[in-house]
């Protein structure tokens, strides 16, 4: 049986810990910059979504909620990662997820004309 020597990792490979460090600091901007948006969202629906022309608002709308969701399912994963360790952004993602989703619910969701009745009796009673 012959003896295997083992050349030292490539630079770019033994610098492994180095890239995870500028991954999750760009994630963390990243992380940032959706949650900003997010939020910026909740002023425009209160500015536009009551207002005429309420079609191409609303489908306005639908679309900037289902591209926010997808980005959000993505960093979702990146924070499900075991090597992600900031438990405290995941938490913030996943509720951020759920409150997209609410929204898209609210707004967008097909109601049969029973819970429609139901909701506006319930809204305006």
């Amino acid at each position: 049986m012959s003896a295997i020597t083992l050349e030292p990792l490539p630079l770019e490979v033994g610098q492994l810990g180095n890239f995870e460090a500028r991954m999750t600091r760009s994630l963390r901007a990243a992380m940032e910059d959706w949650d900003e948006v997010c939020s910026a969202l909740g002023e425009w629906e209160s500015k536009y979504l009551t207002r005429a022309p309420f079609e191409a608002v609303l489908e306005q709308h639908r679309t900037w909620v289902t591209g926010l969701l997808a980005w959000g399912k993505l960093l979702e994963g990146a924070t499900d990662y075991s090597g992600f360790l900031d438990r405290s952004a995941a938490i913030r993602v996943k509720a951020r997820l759920r409150h997209l989703q609410d929204k898209l619910d609210l707004w967008h969701r097909e109601m049969s004309p029973d819970e429609e009745a139901r909701l506006l009796r319930a809204a305006f009673a």
